[in-house]
């Protein structure tokens, strides 16, 4: 449990449930992009509704869960999308949004994050995300740009070409990533690596889970293994268990 002495914080970790989720609400989407991992242009549309909603975010609350990354599918096509990121804010929750950067919806999420690279049709059209990236963070947002790592070219270009972004979170390709030159990623404060690559820290799991619009969890949006969603207690017994090869093999690694 979490508790003070001496004026020092001490907090239980692993925590007993999560502090996070990434929440697919849709998995509509206004781009075919060839390579994605999460959908098929030929699913049929799924979504959560707003009430649905409702009561996740009203149960997380009662179990002390802070964040909530939203996503997709694209998730600014979602019809209640303004109602459902005021309803998260208004209950205390830090809300991130990931999107295309090909739809604009006066959305004012705590972070956009926008995805640039070249498994999206929209790479090297940066008069596009640039007017994206000022178009949220006018709003108020932060705004990061989320990139799928193929070299390190693409890094450097994306630094030369676009501004007014605060960071660059740099993510690797899935199912399977043939780039290798993570440690030749020079160090700089803007620059997010995600826990899912050779070498690195992932938490998924243990601070945070993934559910979908087809209310089927995960302990990562990564993880094709899913489970029906019922309770938060219930579900994440059950995810604690789940195996991730990257993961848990970066764990055996450190001992």
């Amino acid at each position: 449990m979490n508790s003070t002495r001496d004026n020092i914080m001490i907090i239980r970790y692993p925590p007993r449930y999560p502090k996070s989720v990434h929440l697919y609400i849709t998995n509509e989407c206004n781009l075919d992009c060839e390579k994605c991992y999460y959908r098929k242009s030929s699913d049929p549309k799924k979504e959560l509704s707003l009430e649905q909603i409702r009561m996740l975010l009203e149960e997380w609350k009662r179990y002390k869960l802070t964040s909530i990354a939203i996503g997709g599918g694209e998730p600014l096509l979602h019809p209640d999308i303004n109602e459902i990121i005021q309803l998260a804010k208004d209950m205390g929750f830090f809300i991130a949004v990931t999107t295309n950067g090909t739809v604009l919806r006066p959305i004012k999420p705590n972070r956009v994050h926008i995805s640039y690279d070249e498994l999206h049709p929209t790479w090297k059209d940066e008069k596009l995300i640039q007017k994206a990236i000022d178009y949220y963070h006018n709003l108020g947002c932060v705004v990061g740009i989320n990139h799928i790592v193929t070299n390190l070219e693409n890094i450097e270009y994306i630094e030369q070409s676009l501004h007014n972004f605060t960071n660059l979170l740099l993510i690797r390709q899935k199912p399977e990533s043939l780039f290798t030159q993570w440690d030749e990623i020079p160090y700089r404060k803007s620059y997010w690596i995600e826990g899912c690559r050779e070498g690195s820290i992932c938490e998924q799991g243990i601070l945070s889970f993934h559910l979908n619009y087809d209310m089927q969890s995960s302990i990562c949006s990564n993880l094709q293994k899913k489970i029906p969603y019922t309770n938060l207690n219930e579900t994440w017994e059950k995810l604690k268990v789940f195996k991730c090869r990257i993961r848990d093999s970066n764990k055996i690694k450190k001992k």
